[in-house]
């Protein structure tokens, strides 16, 4: 237990970094998200337990350097971890690549959803431009992404034999 929770941590740290570094390089349209795709994979991998773990660190991080009230991405990705359960327990198939992609899609949708309603609450938003600047690029990498992260995440728990 202590060894899975040491691997989220360190994934969770790396996939922070990888977040920032993509965006940098690459602009809105090269930023996936990544904390969220492990939040999904440890839910999808081990169940709610480790999905929270991960949610719990994964938003800590976002936290420090987001310009948002400190615990908006810890409840996003809180609830996200909650949506992956739900997911799969209705859409899940166990060992096929594309339900994982559709509890991604999903989850993805869900958390999106949550964050947009926490900063309407406090911010004037222009709902078109936030769909086309930020919802699509974000989408659409997230999705390219979903199965390598995965397998890549898969690779990694079967080495270690988590």
């Amino acid at each position: 237990m202590i060894k899975r929770l040491l691997v989220i941590a360190l994934l969770a740290y790396l996939f922070f970094l990888l977040e920032f570094v993509l965006y940098d390089a690459l602009g809105v349209w090269g930023k996936p998200e990544l904390i969220l795709l492990l939040v999904i994979f440890w839910g999808l991998y081990s169940g709610i337990r480790y999905s929270i773990a991960a949610a719990i660190l994964g938003g800590l991080l976002k936290d420090t350097l987001s310009i948002l009230p400190f615990g908006t991405y810890l409840f996003v990705l809180l609830a996200a971890a909650y949506l992956t359960t739900l997911a799969r327990r209705n859409l899940y198939q166990p060992g096929s690549p594309f339900s994982r992609w559709v509890v991604a899609f999903f989850v993805f949708i869900g958390a999106f959803c949550i964050e947009v309603m926490l900063y309407v609450m406090r911010h004037d938003v222009r709902l078109t431009e936030l769909l086309i600047n930020i919802f699509l690029p974000e989408l659409v990498t997230t999705m390219v992404v979903v199965t390598f992260v995965f397998y890549r995440l898969r690779d990694v728990a079967m080495f270690l034999k988590l």
